[in-house]
């Protein structure tokens, strides 16, 4: 955990990455915006990782994590446990970035230096990636490889629990009901299941492309334990999360978030259905430029 409080992180997490995307002219800022206070709560409020053993300033890419090289793989700036953060939407890579950032774990330098062709921080992230555990550019990926790591662990007799960060958007992908009956049947209580739903997907809200609704209560039908909680609530979040710790099913904590959170124009692009991948216009960057400056 940090010094710093969830509120200082969810600030930090949306500066850096408003600044990411100024200077490349696109990010993925609203997952970041609607994201914060989810990323802050763990990292601050609820994970046990032990300390990073991750350079602060990466090396340039050379390859993926294989047999013959080990020495980067992106959980190095999660340490060693007993807990163990599992990030799903790769393009949510930003958030997870900058929270490494603002906790400690990779210095700020970073996110100019190495998210540029070559460097590791890319901006769909990668298992060589800072704080990233599976390369999950296909949604739902992640979370079969995190149910089956839960059965590992349960095997092994390892203390601490699996959680794993999910988009609204890979609920509606088949895989991912078929892990989440897997975890269920085998009572996997050392995995949980944290959801940033912000109702939106690439092509628009997800209410108009496929509805998903009601999420709770598809997730209570395959057995598991739910918390729905405002994603943007500090204490909220992190209620939800220590209930879920002493809990004898798997949890799933739904955090109904605001994607456009934190500066002006993104309720803008939310209104006109544009918020998936930002590329700023003057005047937004102008004012965007401003709001950083006045936080």
């Amino acid at each position: 955990m940090t010094s710093k409080s969830a509120a200082e992180v969810a600030r930090d997490i949306r500066v850096s990455a408003a600044r990411w995307t100024i200077r490349a002219n696109g990010g993925y800022l609203a997952q970041a915006c609607g994201s914060a206070e989810i990323f802050a709560s763990l990292y601050c409020n609820v994970l046990d990782l032990g300390p990073s053993k991750g350079p602060m300033q990466p090396p340039k890419f050379v390859s993926v994590p294989n047999k013959s090289r080990q020495e980067i793989n992106g959980e190095l700036w999660l340490g060693e446990g007993p807990d163990l953060l599992v990030l799903s939407p790769a393009h949510y890579g930003t958030a997870q970035y900058c929270a490494l950032v603002s906790i400690g774990r990779l210095d700020e330098s970073a996110l100019v230096s190495e998210s540029s062709d070559g460097g590791l921080l890319e901006l769909i992230a990668a298992e060589h990636s800072p704080g990233v555990v599976v390369s999950a550019g296909s949604l739902a990926t992640a979370l079969g490889v995190s149910v089956g790591r839960a059965m590992a662990r349960r095997l092994q007799k390892k203390a601490g629990d699996i959680w794993v960060f999910l988009s609204d958007g890979e609920l509606q992908e088949g895989a991912t009901w078929e892990s989440l009956q897997l975890a269920s049947a085998e009572s996997l209580t050392n995995l949980k299941v944290i959801v940033d739903i912000n109702g939106m997907q690439v092509d628009g809200p997800m209410k108009e492309i496929m509805p998903i609704e009601p999420i709770g209560d598809k997730f209570a039908a395959f057995g598991w334990q739910v918390f729905e909680v405002d994603g943007n609530d500090v204490d909220a979040i992190t209620a939800a999360c220590k209930k879920a710790q002493s809990s004898d099913k798997p949890v799933a904590i739904l955090c109904r978030t605001k994607p456009w959170t934190g500066f002006t124009f993104l309720k803008k692009r939310w209104d006109d259905k544009k918020l998936h991948f930002i590329r700023l216009t003057e005047s937004e960057r102008e004012g965007l430029e401003k709001e950083i400056a006045a936080k």
